[in-house]
């Protein structure tokens, strides 16, 4: 038999639910269902022609219209939406002039320049969460999505990349498990397929692209994948246990040069002119770099496991960039000119 409550245990349980209640009301979050509405409310303009009522929206989620109708009043309740309909459609409210503390400002603004920086990956889920995130935060900004659209931090036009997403959902689903997967790999520049099965370590978001960082059994090391060159990947029932050093940084030998590395450390040295002898300065390539100036160039010593990624960036400086060592960064960078000396004659 269930003892029955005494009137202070009640008075306690309602005074706990009255304070939840009070908490809700004061710092209102929206989920996914609704910001999916204000999503829709915000482009709903561009279609007159739709009618963006609860049947819509019933539809679209495929759910009952109590569960809209619950939606929506949230919605209203937090001030987002107009009270009735405008031409029988939703409206997202814009009447209400918004104030915000200085620090709410501030935090917008930066979470607004976080989201500019992330713009070369528009195509990724990344991308997505971080918008709902901050509507999370403060469920007034999703009124107006023009107040992250105008950041004040952006990146320049890059080069476009069409990121496999599906490929993302399922690494990211492994990758939170932790969770061994298979995959077939074509390799770049050999169109060679092959079967792998690996423990997925980490996302790397490199310069557009995105890589798998991840032990490969089949190699016996850690490799990178880029993730529009996998295909037909399975998360096995099979779990891994992280590794305390599986962090890509630990891989890079001291580099900052991007997503790539090599089995060997070795050390560069590498002579700047001209314009580049400044520029050069300003840029840390690796963790333990040293410069060494005259009037005419700044030389500069460091080291790194990133082999192909230096070579890159010596070749982008043009004449005003002269590696020194190792020998056989020497005589790639020679070969590679005279490459393209024969093919200019």
């Amino acid at each position: 038999m269930t003892k029955a409550l005494s009137a202070e245990e009640k008075r306690i349980r309602q005074a706990k639910r009255d304070e939840k209640k009070i908490e809700k009301l004061l710092n209102p979050k929206l989920d996914e269902r609704c910001y999916e509405i204000l999503r829709i409310l915000r482009d709903a303009p561009k279609h007159p022609e739709i009618k963006y009522n609860s049947k819509y929206f019933e539809n679209h989620f495929q759910t009952s219209n109590i569960t809209i109708l619950r939606a929506i009043r949230t919605l209203k309740d937090m001030d987002l939406i107009e009270e009735k309909q405008t031409h029988g459609s939703y409206k997202i409210k814009k009447t209400v002039e918004e104030i915000y503390s200085n620090e709410t400002k501030k935090n917008i603004a930066l979470v607004a320049s976080l989201k500019g920086l992330l713009q070369q990956y528009q195509n990724t889920p990344l991308f997505e969460n971080i918008t709902k995130l901050i509507y999370f935060l403060e469920p007034k900004v999703a009124k107006e999505d023009s107040v992250l659209s105008s950041g004040r931090i952006i990146v320049s036009p890059q080069m476009e990349y069409d990121i496999n997403v599906k490929n993302w959902d399922k690494i990211n689903e492994a990758l939170s498990k932790n969770r061994k997967i298979q995959f077939r790999y074509t390799k770049p520049y050999t169109n060679n397929e092959a079967e792998r099965l690996v423990w997925p370590f980490q996302l790397i978001l490199d310069n557009g692209s995105v890589y798998l960082f991840a032990y490969s059994e089949y190699a016996d090391c850690v490799l990178l994948y880029d993730l529009n060159f996998m295909t037909d990947i399975v998360i096995t029932e099979e779990e891994f246990k992280l590794p305390e050093k599986y962090d890509f940084n630990n891989y890079c030998g001291g580099g900052r040069l991007g997503a790539f590395k090599t089995d060997n450390v070795e050390k560069y040295k590498i002579r700047f002119t001209g314009y580049a002898k400044d520029w050069i300065k300003l840029h840390k390539w690796a963790d333990d770099q040293k410069f060494k100036e005259d009037k005419k160039s700044t030389t500069i010593t460091f080291s790194s496991s990133q082999f192909e990624k230096v070579l890159q960036l010596i070749f982008s400086w043009g004449s005003q960039a002269e590696p020194l060592a190792p020998k056989k960064l020497v005589k790639r960078w020679k070969e590679e000119i005279t490459i393209l000396w024969k093919k200019i004659k």
